[in-house]
């Protein structure tokens, strides 16, 4: 891969980036320098290298010849294991062999659907199953997206955990991480209303206020008692309206966003 690097004047970016284009440019680069604009044509060869020099010369033209970037090797160096809580190392994959320093190895492909532990509220929500879950108990993960959530109720020593959303691509991708850690899924497509009452011991939403709301009823009448509601996926700003629902909630708070767990009597 080669670049052609043509210093110039803001007015002239515009007709020599259509002669780079024309010379077969596969990319162009503006960049702005004390000297005027930079601009930085990609070149698949150099064998015409000579031609194009000439053509540019008042340009003071420079060649630079660039190594191929392995962009899957970049993503996946992008992705190293992530500690959340006190219990819990998530890692890709291609890092499944990785040392865990004694803690619970989530293996999780972060190109399949949502929740990849990046964002607060999985952490807050995996951080609350730390405390909550305990060997023999039911959990229930609803909106269960990449099924993070309902794997490590499992992996904390849940005997079932039911993964549920209403979009079925998102239950294949739960499907695959559930693989991925050794463990057979159990995958519900529809909502909380297609569920059993008091089907769960502990009960997961990481879904935005909004519909926590909306599904109330079905989360309280599906989670038994005694038993626990989990609640995240909203800010501090939204966290009231539930406050007031659920009874005496203890509250996780990470970079605004809160986790909401109550016990159900």
């Amino acid at each position: 891969m080669y670049s052609l690097w043509l210093t110039c004047k803001p007015e002239e970016v515009e007709i020599l980036s259509v002669e780079l284009w024309e010379l077969g440019s596969s990319g162009i680069r503006e960049i702005e320098t004390d000297l005027g604009i930079t601009l930085a044509a990609t070149f698949e060869t150099s064998s015409a290298r000579p031609e194009i020099a000439a053509r540019f010369a008042a340009y003071a033209p420079q060649w630079i010849c660039e190594e191929p970037v392995d962009w899957v090797a970049v993503s996946r160096a992008a992705w190293p294991g992530r500690e959340i809580g006190s219990r819990f190392l998530v890692v890709p994959p291609w890092r499944a062999a990785a040392e865990t320093s004694g803690r619970l190895r989530l293996v999780h492909n972060p190109a399949l659907a949502c929740g990849t532990a990046e964002h607060p509220c999985t952490q807050l929500a995996l951080t609350a199953l730390e405390k909550f879950v305990h060997p023999g108990t039911v959990a229930c993960d609803i909106g269960t997206g990449s099924g993070i959530l309902a794997i490590a109720a499992r992996k904390l020593g849940a005997a079932r955990a039911l993964a549920v959303d209403i979009d079925c691509a998102a239950l294949n991708s739960a499907r695959e991480n559930f693989e991925l850690n050794g463990l057979s899924a159990e995958l519900i497509c529809g909502s909380a209303g297609a569920l059993a009452a008091a089907c769960s011991d502990i009960t997961i939403a990481n879904i935005s206020a909004t519909v926590l709301l909306a599904i109330w009823e079905d989360l309280l009448r599906i989670t038994r008692r005694p038993g626990w509601l989990i609640l995240t996926g909203f800010p501090k700003s939204e966290a009231k309206m539930l406050q007031d629902l659920a009874p005496q909630p203890e509250i996780f708070e990470l970079e605004g966003w809160i986790c909401l767990a109550a016990a159900l009597a």
